[in-house]
């Protein structure tokens, strides 16, 4: 899903040709979107994409009403990307230690991250960063907030995704106009990512029920989340203590690459002996609460996926998860979206980068 970063819509803020290039950026998108509600009584658009605006519509109600989120004019317009990502994140991070490159804007204070309209500038960016040696990381985005600086629109590539994820990465873009500590990117994410998951939850067990498979996906997506910010916790948990060693600097780098090959390999063990489990309980007729236990462990172990270690893309999951820390405020306020909201408002300071 494409939720990363919101520099991007602030180029009134900024300076030199970077300022150009994503007023030009921002432009083109703002002159360029079209009223919802005429899409919906043309006859040109397919039926199927006035069913998607329609959802979206019932998604922005459901957080505005049910759970708090701040009204606004967003995702009352719709922009054609034509296929394309709408912008590109750059972020970087020192190879030997979780210490992430920062830019500094107004408004939005300090930020590990910078978006880009073009992915041309945003590979120069990324290239001049790997030449000073940095861990970078290069993505697309599919969506963003101004927070309530200009109407987000709904954007085309967004009508794609999964109609879980569509409801989640709606919500998470509303968390943004909602609460937003500057200088504070981790907190800002992590609370964006947790509410939009969690309240997906909530739009699917309400819209369809808990027995729907609606819901059930729903659950499974959530669940892949989780696992992916479990993976990067430990990753970053064992490397932070290779990392603080006395160990030389290229026998870190070396090390690193175990470090994060053998995590890999446990996990394979781990569910190699879960799917061992799950063999013998259905052979053995046990009952359908037992090995759906076991089909939850085995879900818990497999791995997402190997890949080189890169700290900038360890940081980007372990700023977007953190789902744990969130839950604990929200089981706080009772289940209570405006409590909890209320209470982190009270609360929260921005912070240093996402850790363990």
């Amino acid at each position: 899903m494409g939720r990363f970063g919101f520099l991007a819509a602030v180029p009134l803020l900024l300076g030199g040709c970077y300022l150009v290039r994503q007023a030009q950026g921002q432009a083109r998108i703002l002159l360029g979107s079209r009223p919802i509600e005429a899409m919906l009584v043309d006859p040109s658009v397919p039926a199927a994409t006035k069913a998607k605006l329609r959802l979206v519509a019932e998604i922005k109600d459901f957080g505005e009403k049910a759970m708090g989120l701040s009204r606004s004019g967003n995702y009352t317009s719709f922009f054609d990307t034509e296929g394309r990502p709408v912008t590109w994140i750059v972020s970087a991070c020192r190879k030997d230690r979780f210490q992430p490159y920062t830019w500094w804007f107004p408004i939005v204070g300090e930020v590990p991250y910078k978006g880009f309209f073009s992915p041309e500038d945003a590979l120069v960016e990324a290239r001049e960063l790997l030449a000073e040696g940095y861990d970078v990381s290069l993505r697309p985005v599919g969506a963003y907030s101004t927070l309530g600086y200009f109407p987000d629109p709904v954007l085309s590539t967004m009508l794609d995704d999964p109609e879980e994820e569509l409801v989640a990465l709606i919500l998470h873009e509303l968390t943004h106009g909602t609460l937003y500590l500057p200088g504070g990117t981790d907190f800002n994410e992590g609370l964006a990512s947790f509410v939009g998951w969690q309240g997906a939850l909530e739009f699917a067990r309400g819209r369809y029920g808990t027995d729907s498979p609606e819901y059930g996906d729903t659950v499974r997506a959530f669940g892949r989340e989780e696992r992916r910010d479990a993976e990067a916790k430990e990753l970053f948990r064992r490397l932070h203590d290779l990392y603080a060693s006395d160990t030389p600097l290229e026998r870190k780098l070396e090390l690193r690459e175990l470090v994060a090959s053998g995590l890999a390999d446990e996990r394979r063990r781990r569910a190699r002996a879960a799917r061992s489990e799950l063999s013998a309980l259905s052979a053995s007729g046990a009952g359908e609460l037992e090995i759906l236990v076991a089909k939850e462990r085995l879900e818990l172990h497999l791995p997402i996926g190997d890949r080189r270690v890169n700290n900038a893309e360890i940081l980007m999951q372990r700023r977007y998860g953190r789902y744990e820390q969130f839950r604990a405020a929200f089981d706080k306020a009772g289940g209570d979206w405006r409590r909890f909201f209320a209470a982190l408002r009270a609360t929260s300071r921005p912070g240093p980068t996402a850790g363990p």
